[in-house]
């Protein structure tokens, strides 16, 4: 009884430091990361209504339901398309996301769409260049978006543990123009910034960031053109075009 009294200290000790080492294990864990992930560049097309209740099939082999015609997602924007509105296709959008891997450490965000034209629910504020067809140039606001799931190195009290954000959304506003010079090509919308200039701090060296991104989107300004109202749809989202 003596021996075995004098073994149960040293025992829960060992266990003890067992279960302070495992804390400490998962607290301090990391992850796995590829030696670089940059650049990122989409292009850009229009988004469209899902087919919520089907009249036609898809030709085969893809021969599943369609819904005809096809819903354009934005009510306040489109493009040329000889086609569908009588106005040449000028349209080239794109979007691209470039690490910036020099101190300070950031996030390069640029983005273009050509030939952006107002629809008839667009207030005449920000449509007032006229096109010898279809809608006239669109001169308000865009916001480009995305769903970012970040797993770092910079979470705790001590801001040095690994872990996984919850999902968050990174929203990006731009801004669009008047292709005075031609009556033949809509509006130019355009996105030129930094992660760290849109939430300042947003990148750091420190992190060792795996950053996640869901579909990139974007959206019309509503129909006063403007970013902050309620009324915004969907305009564009990341795509290719065949042919």
């Amino acid at each position: 009884m003596t021996i075995k009294r004098k073994m149960v200290l040293p025992l829960a000790l060992a266990v003890g430091a067992l279960g302070l080492m495992a804390v400490s294990q998962v607290a301090s864990g990391s992850h796995v990361r590829p030696k670089g992930a940059t650049p990122l560049s989409a292009s850009l097309l229009p988004s469209y209504k899902a087919c919520a209740t089907p009249n036609r099939t898809h030709g085969a082999p893809l021969a599943f339901p369609s819904c005809n015609p096809p819903v354009q997602s934005s009510n306040f924007l489109t493009m040329g398309a000889p086609d569908a509105n009588g106005a040449p296709a000028n349209s080239v959008g794109s979007i691209l996301l470039k690490v910036k891997t020099t101190s300070p450490e950031d996030v390069l965000i640029t983005l273009s769409i050509t030939d952006v034209r107002c629809r008839p629910a667009t207030q005449a504020a920000v449509c007032n260049s006229a096109n010898t067809a279809d809608g006239p140039d669109y001169s308000g606001q865009t916001q480009g978006n995305a769903t970012i799931r970040i797993s770092d190195h910079y979470n705790g009290p001590n801001l040095n543990e690994a872990a996984t954000v919850v999902d968050t959304p990174f929203p990006v506003n731009g801004t669009c123009a008047n292709t005075t010079a031609s009556a033949s090509t809509g509006g130019i919308c355009t996105i030129n910034t930094t992660a760290n200039a849109v939430v300042p701090g947003a990148v750091k060296d420190t992190q060792r960031g795996v950053i996640e991104i869901s579909q990139l989107q974007i959206s019309d300004g509503g129909a006063d053109g403007q970013v902050a109202s309620p009324d915004n749809t969907l305009f564009e989202v990341q795509g290719i075009c065949i042919p």
